[in-house]
């Protein structure tokens, strides 16, 4: 575990790690990452890992995999009702250069575009 701090009290920070060990073993998570900001700078970090000598840190980078399509749809959503963009727009029109042809917001929003799955991707 490791944290870096300067404005949390120690009973904070311990109580932290104690809930990054706790949402890391209750998760089955192999690694977890915390921050705490406040006014747009970091005040505290810390980390857990089930893998031998390997902490991530605040320059980790994980996958997050199918959690951004939720994100993604409500943006989308929002857009639509600010009038901004209609559900069966061609992406290309809001996105030019994509390259996926007439596939529409609408389509892509219900996985029925017939894209790949995954991107190519490391």
């Amino acid at each position: 575990m490791t944290y870096h701090s300067e404005e949390l009290l120690p009973g904070t920070q311990r109580a932290l790690l104690h809930r990054i060990a706790t949402a890391q073993a209750e998760g089955r998570a192999p690694s977890l990452v915390a921050a705490v900001q406040r006014r747009g700078r970091v005040v505290w970090s810390g980390s857990r890992s089930c893998v031998d000598d390997h902490s991530p840190d605040a320059d980790t980078q994980f996958r997050i995999g199918s959690l951004t399509k939720t994100f993604t749809a409500v943006l989308v959503l929002r857009l639509r009702d600010e009038g901004l963009l209609d559900l069966d727009d061609p992406l290309e029109k809001h996105l030019p250069g994509t390259g996926v042809g007439g596939v529409t917001i609408l389509q892509l929003l219900g996985h029925s575009a017939g894209l790949a799955a995954e991107s190519p991707a490391p």
